[in-house]
């Protein structure tokens, strides 16, 4: 499966780019996105994402999956094209790859 992601490491990269990634699938497994990111940090350990409860509870996962918003971990990979392009959600300033800072949105929520 061919996945276009943001990258973006502010210590070392003046602007975030996009980098193409080729994953290998296991076979027989319905998988969801948050699973083709576990896959790619194996290939690359610097992959920065947020995950925690893995039952689309808490939305840590949120990103942007080929121009909608979702849960990565909710997101079955048989609805999406043979290319997925993954974004951090947007209008949230971003710390690093798919990592926003939620600072503001817990702030919101608070009130």
């Amino acid at each position: 499966m061919q996945v276009s992601i943001y990258r973006y490491n502010p210590d070392i990269d003046e602007v975030p780019s996009m980098r193409e990634m080729e994953v290998d699938l296991p076979e027989g497994k319905d998988l969801m996105v948050l699973d083709v990111l576990e896959l790619m940090k194996t290939q690359d350990s610097t992959l920065s994402y947020r995950r925690s409860c893995r039952e689309g509870v808490c939305g840590s996962d949120g990103m942007c999956v080929n121009g909608k918003n979702a849960l990565a971990c909710q997101t079955e990979l048989a609805s999406l094209p043979q290319k997925v392009t993954l974004y951090p959600m947007p209008s949230m300033p971003i710390i690093r790859d798919l990592v926003v800072d939620m600072t503001e949105f817990y702030a919101q929520y608070e009130k």
